[in-house]
């Protein structure tokens, strides 16, 4: 019998505290076992974290680099957060395989230079194990970025046939979330399903019509750990999944100061690249202002929303650089063009005023918002007069006619303006609110930004 060891990790969101101790069991582990293949399932990066902003994630793969990662596919803060072009830089100096079969770079509908579909690893005693790469397909979000997000029943359909003619064992790196997998258990004959995207811990795998499903949490909280059991003719025949939680490994003294000087270096990166010479402090409303100026400027309409919860710190007067928008601006959120009837956008006004004083200290997580409130909502070229009328640039709402307005993406993924879920969107993507605020501010007070 030949026992397999295969090592995972998923949705570090470049989450340093733990990787000290991650990489050292994952290199430990492969010094002590031949059989030992290491994956990653997506979302490693996080442009919340100053070092990973500062290289646009080129310093994560530098530190996965150490680990000797067998290969890894991608979640959507590598596809969505970074700019086409970063992405595709994004893997130059990997010593591991990207596995990304769902995914294609349009106009020509290629297969990405920096991936494959998948890749055939065989072990020591000649097991032969498929390893395929799927992340969420995002449809309108992708494309607007020049990617071609493919079905994963589709994909699945075409090459589990192949991966069973080339190999004994199948294994989907899968960034789809907990409730795709288990539906791809049910319809797929797969081995092992690596999983990530919904950040779920699955303490000891969950087995599903013979598929083991495994998965470990977020931010380094847990490795994952499945040990396979191989007989003579390379067939499986045992598979015992684990999340070992990372409090439990190893630590040294020096971890800290580790983490500490990853954070310090980009920083450093960070606050080198200056913006603009501000003329005055700037709160949060009057960054809610500017950016609502910016998103007109932007869309070329008249009409904006932001929330001031969107600008966490105040600005100071004096000189500006990109760690001060960083740390006021930590979102993974882009520019909205949201086009709406007459009637719908009564809708929002009414759902904006009925929801205003529940927001105004909301606590709000995830979908790319790294802040700690809602806030209050700001408009710029609507407003409600004093008989209750709603305006656009001062003049009364025709039912029947269309209305742009200028505003965030996250106002589109959250639960609170139901009237955008079907609305007619434009998403800037690529560019990120920090990332279109340096350009505003710099434009109008200050020196040129350094290129990289």
């Amino acid at each position: 019998m030949e026992k397999i060891e295969i090592l995972h990790t998923n949705d570090l969101h470049s989450h340093f505290e733990n990787w000290p101790r991650i990489a050292r069991y994952l290199q430990a582990e492969q010094a002590q076992n031949p059989a030992v293949f290491t994956f990653d399932i997506g979302d490693a990066i996080d442009r919340l974290n100053p070092l990973t902003d500062a290289t646009m994630g080129r310093a994560n793969v530098e530190l996965m680099n150490t680990v000797h990662y067998n290969a890894v596919t991608i979640g959507n803060n590598e596809g969505l957060v970074l700019s086409h072009a970063n992405l595709n830089r994004l893997y130059d100096q990997a010593n591991f395989d990207v596995l990304l079969a769902n995914f294609k770079e349009l106009p020509e509908n290629n297969q990405p230079a920096w991936a494959q579909p998948y890749q055939i690893y065989t072990s020591p005693a000649g097991t032969k194990i498929a390893v395929i790469g799927l992340t969420a397909p995002y449809e309108l979000t992708y494309r607007s970025l020049n990617w071609q997000p493919l079905s994963v029943d589709e994909t699945l359909s075409r090459y589990v046939p192949i991966l069973h003619q080339e190999a004994d064992i199948v294994v989907l790196l899968s960034h789809l979330g907990l409730p795709t997998d288990e539906e791809l258990a049910e319809k797929f004959d797969l081995d092992l399903i690596l999983g990530a995207h919904t950040h779920h811990v699955l303490p000891e795998g969950k087995l599903i019509n013979g598929t083991m499903l495994a998965a470990a949490g977020r931010y380094g909280s847990h490795v994952g750990r499945v040990d396979l059991t191989v007989n003579a003719q390379h067939q499986l025949v045992a598979c015992q999944a684990q999340a070992i939680p990372s409090y439990e490994l190893a630590e040294e003294v020096d971890d800290l100061e580790q983490v500490r000087s990853w954070l310090q270096a980009g920083s450093e990166v960070l606050k080198a690249r200056p913006v603009a010479d501000l003329p005055e402090e700037l709160s949060a409303s009057q960054q809610g202002e500017a950016a609502m100026t910016a998103l007109k400027e932007i869309f070329q309409v008249p009409a904006a929303m932001v929330s001031t919860g969107m600008f966490v710190n105040d600005l100071l007067a004096g000189p500006l650089n990109q760690y001060d928008l960083l740390e006021s601006m930590p979102h993974s959120i882009n520019p909205m063009l949201v086009t709406l009837s007459g009637r719908e956008l009564k809708q929002l006004m009414d759902e904006i005023d009925q929801k205003a004083t529940y927001l105004l200290d909301h606590p709000m997580k995830g979908n790319g918002f790294r802040g700690k409130v809602f806030g209050e909502v700001m408009l710029s070229g609507i407003e409600r007069n004093h008989t209750g009328q709603i305006l656009y640039q001062g003049q009364p709402i025709n039912d029947r006619a269309d209305y742009q307005l200028a505003t965030l993406d996250h106002y589109h993924w959250i639960e609170f303006f139901p009237v955008l879920d079907d609305a007619r969107l434009t998403i800037k993507l690529g560019t990120l609110l920090r990332e279109f605020m340096a350009d505003y501010y710099q434009r109008r007070y200050g020196f040129k930004p350094e290129k990289e």
